[in-house]
């Protein structure tokens, strides 16, 4: 994919709705330059169990706050659904056609979703030709969610006067954040890991150059962290949690900090474990294009030595990512952006709505 230059072009919000926060970001085209213009943030208070309808009533109050304090251009929005509410599968399918690829998916998730394929809502990017045992097939990366599930955040966004006019995934968003960065030929061949470290889940997302070939959701987080970290001292998660950020914040001395970051062993080897068997996999597939660096976002992201203790066990080069390199515009006290240091947590927000912008 290329970024396509719309001389002015005002792009639609991007709305990211996470597992503890909504975050909107809005960009705009204009000759060669991308330009942030409107940003907001708000926390989400976790709903008991699995109580849906108080998130999204949470979230639509979040939105409407954001809206009502920001300086936003018009209405219409590009939404993602939160990681935990998706499936994301790699599957192999006979080379067909293009417009028959999509029945080709269906037919193969049958009996591989905990639902009926028919009351989903699947989306495909072919990642890349191979061969499987000396014959031509196809890499497929399906995403699916529950058609109810993915009207309820529609609705919830509707609620919050918003207008959609699309709906994306997170590990999209991640790859359209950064490919303006890869937009020379010789790009195609860079094969960058994207590591977004949420509150619930982890997204490993690879990329050659601006072209997605391998997603996953993993199942950890920063609760477990909090987790673990409260399991250690024997208090409340929310006082672990209290106590990591004032760890962010250099409100910890050397000790505390070194101590805190013992008790996150565990729990990182197991994340750096799963992060590997990703990798396994990819090279597996597309064996000629080595891992060239790691770039973390997300919201636990903001920990850099958290990363670089992941990185380590990976045993590759990573940065934080900041969605905002090369990004213009004025960013003002309340919009939830500092400028001053990487924001790898707006990825995903910028994602969206910079995806608006780019052409097939």
């Amino acid at each position: 994919m290329a970024l396509k230059i719309i001389r002015g072009k005002q792009l639609p919000i991007g709305v990211d709705a996470g597992s503890s926060s909504v975050k909107l970001a809005q960009l705009r085209l204009s000759d060669d330059a991308v330009e942030l213009t409107a940003s907001g943030a708000a926390d989400v208070p976790a709903a008991g169990g699995d109580d849906r309808s108080a998130r999204l009533e949470g979230l639509s109050e979040g939105i409407r706050e954001i809206m009502r304090t920001g300086r936003f251009k018009g209405t219409q929005a590009v939404l993602s659904l939160p990681a935990e509410e998706t499936i994301v599968q790699h599957i192999k399918i006979e080379k067909v056609p293009p417009q028959r690829t999509g029945e080709a998916v269906i037919g193969e998730l049958r009996g591989k979703l905990p639902y009926d394929v028919k009351q989903a809502v699947v989306r495909h990017v072919v990642a890349g030709d191979i061969y499987v045992e000396g014959e031509p097939k196809q890499e497929v990366i399906a995403v699916a969610a529950p058609r109810h599930v993915v009207e309820s955040y529609i609705d919830m966004a509707h609620r919050a006067k918003l207008d959609v006019t699309g709906v994306n995934v997170e590990p999209c968003a991640i790859v359209e954040c950064f490919s303006r960065l890869f937009r020379r030929a010789s790009d195609a061949s860079r094969a960058i890991l994207f590591v977004d470290l949420g509150a619930k889940t982890t997204q490993v997302v690879l990329s050659h150059g601006s072209r997605m070939v391998f997603a996953r959701n993993l199942p950890h987080g920063g609760e477990r962290l909090d987790a673990a970290v409260a399991e250690a001292m024997g208090v409340p998660a929310e006082q672990a949690h209290a106590l990591r950020q004032d760890l962010l914040n250099g409100l910890l001395g050397p000790e505390e900090q070194e101590g805190l970051y013992r008790m996150l062993d565990e729990p990182l080897d197991a994340l750096a474990g799963e992060i590997t068997k990703c990798l396994r996999y990819y090279e597996s597939v597309f064996r000629n294009q080595d891992v060239e660096r790691a770039i973390f976002v997300g919201g636990q992201a903001a920990d850099r030595r958290l990363c670089q203790a992941i990185a380590k066990r990976l045993n590759l080069p990573a940065q934080v990512g900041d969605p905002l390199i090369r990004v213009g515009g004025v960013t003002c006290p309340g919009d939830g952006v500092d400028r001053r240091q990487p924001q790898p947590r707006w990825a995903v927000a910028v994602g969206l709505s910079l995806g608006a912008g780019l052409a097939a």
